[in-house]
Order: C-alpha cells, then structure tokens, then sequence
C-alpha cells in the first residue's frame, strides 16, 4: 500500500512505513516498546486521508496516524482473527472476521455503525468490496453476500460449491460482480437477475484478486495459470491462459500494456495484455512471494516522475523492480 510519501509494508507481525527516499523505515508498528501483540498481519490495510486502518489476527482492528504509526483510537476488538483486509468508504470501514462476522465502524470514532454484525455460515478471509450502497462479502462458506452498507441487513446471496476466500470485483462497464473460489472457478455475477452470467473453470483454486481493465478481467490461480477473459461474456482474450509454471497467489497490476504478475515461488512475469506472451524475460527473485505487489511511483520536484513495482518476499526483502526491464532497482532487507 502507498501513501503520498511512504509505503507501508505489512510483514508477518509488523507493519512498517518506509519512506520513498531510498524506502527507509519511518515506524514500526507494533513498536519495539509497545505490549501490542498483532500475532500476525494477513489482511490489508485501509487508507483514509491521514488514517491507516489495520486488521490484526489478535482480532483487534487498529487505527493508526499515517505519519507516525500512533494510534489514533481505541482498537475494536472482533472477538476473533481479522485475516481479510478492510475497506474504507464514505466516512465507514467494513471488514470480516474468521468467525464469519462483518462488522462497519465510523472511522473518525471506531464505533458500530451497525445495531450488529451481519453474520456468515463461515469465516471471511477477503476484503468486502462496495458498489453504490451495495457492499459485496465473499465467505469461506462459500457465498457471495449483498449487504445493505447502511444497515448490515442482507439483500440477497449466491451461493457456490466450494469457499471463497478471494474479494468480489465489482466492474461498472459490465454491471457484473466477479467472484472466484475453491472450485476452481471465476464466475460474473448478475447483481439485478442475481444469477451467473457465465463462469470459467481453472484446473485449481483462485485465490486472488482479479483485475479488471479495459473490458478484461485478468486472474490468476493456484494451477500455474494467468486468465484473461471478456467481461460482458467471458470470450477468451488470449488463444490460451498464460502458464508462470507456479501457484499464483498475488494479484497483477498491469503498467502501459504489460500485466506484471508474481508467482509463488517468486519469479515475476511480464505479460503482453494484447495477445498473452511474455514480453521480456521473467525474473527470479529467488524467494517465495505471497503478498500482492504494489506500483510506488516517485515525484521529483524538477519535474517528471519514476515508477516502481515493488515486491515483498517471504525473505523479508522489499526488492524495487523496474517494470519496463525487469530489472532489480535495489533489494532492501525490512530488518
């Protein structure tokens, strides 16, 4: 995730801000004196003007000053581990647990913006997504959830064959929310017939967020493969899905016309959008990847900027990518 002059980096049981001058480390949150105990840091983060909104698996969602890392109210204790990230939205955050609850709070106060949660059959491993007045919960029970985002009160249900622990997209052009799962496939939902529109079957799990650009939903799965397809009616974009030869869990970015995907066992991949080749050759990073990869761009005050695809590896190292290269800019170790 990106500020306006840090980027904040979550790693295991720490969250840390780095700052673009070289990505030195500005805070630390839990601090080295603090008796804040996260456990771990699996969900993203939410960003509200000057606000940081963190998911802990201790089940506490923190809000925390972006410049500082400080707290800013008291943390609203879930019950339970918030492993999906938060989503902040017209003054409210909404965000799930793994007991299947999804809670929306004031973010200037941290206070219950609901009489209660609105309940699952399972846990919520995702961030929940919003459309108008609409906000859109995938479950690990393996239902997509229409959710009143005023009220909490359920609007309808879809349900699927098996759980769901990747975020709905909702697409505008298309009008049709997408969804992907443990059955192994990548479905559009209608939001007004409530019913699918068309669906596409990997060979394993999505677990992933997909992307949408220019009227293309772009996905990846556990079985190696990188999807594109039409999202008025799933019409295959590419003469065949793009094989990284590993599980992809992160989720691409595109930057110009190149898809940028890392996969599991880190290796980062540059995809021609148009026709689904590889446009350069991949880069090794020598060190499993798991979280998404963000675009950090760097304004001079000359003029003109710079931007970067930055990767964290389960190494610990934030490693700078140039995107048009594939080259590593610099490999910045987080301890």
């Amino acid at each position: 995730m990106v500020s306006d002059d840090a980027l904040l980096i979550s790693h295991r049981d720490e969250l840390i801000s780095l700052g673009n001058d070289g990505l030195r480390p500005n805070w630390t949150f839990p601090a080295a004196e603090s008796d804040i105990d996260v456990k771990a840091l699996y969900g993203t983060p939410a960003l509200l003007d000057d606000t940081l909104y963190v998911p802990g698996y201790d089940g506490n969602l923190y809000a925390l000053e972006v410049e500082t890392g400080l707290e800013v109210w008291v943390p609203f204790d879930a019950g339970d581990s918030l492993i999906g990230g938060v989503l902040a939205s017209g003054g409210a955050l909404y965000f799930g647990s793994d007991e299947g609850k999804v809670y929306s709070l004031e973010t200037a106060s941290g206070r219950s913006r609901w009489a209660t949660p609105f309940e699952a059959g399972k846990g919520i491993w995702s961030a929940p997504t919003i459309a108008g007045d609409v906000l859109y919960v995938t479950s690990l029970d393996g239902s997509l959830y229409a959710i009143d985002a005023a009220t909490g009160a359920e609007l309808w249900s879809f349900a699927t064959d098996a759980g769901i622990a990747s975020p709905a997209v909702a697409d505008e052009g298309s009008g049709f929310i997408f969804i992907g799962g443990f059955d192994s496939r990548l479905r559009a939902i209608d939001p007004v017939t409530r019913a699918e529109v068309w669906s596409v079957k990997a060979d394993n799990w999505f677990w992933t967020e997909a992307l949408i650009a220019g009227g293309v939903i772009y996905a990846g799965s556990l079985d190696g493969k990188v999807y594109a397809h039409a999202t008025t009616d799933g019409t295959e974009r590419w003469q065949q899905p793009f094989d990284t030869g590993d599980a992809v869990r992160a989720a691409p970015l595109i930057v110009g016309s190149t898809l940028i995907v890392v996969d599991t066992s880190g290796v980062v991949h540059a995809i021609d959008i148009e026709d689904g080749s590889a446009s350069r050759s991949p880069l090794d990073l020598e060190a499993e990847v798991f979280a998404d990869p963000v675009l950090f761009t760097t304004a001079f005050s000359e003029g003109g900027t710079t931007v970067e695809v930055v990767v964290v590896t389960t190494k610990g190292e934030v490693v700078r990518i140039d995107p048009e290269t594939l080259g590593i800019i610099a490999r910045v170790p987080l301890t």
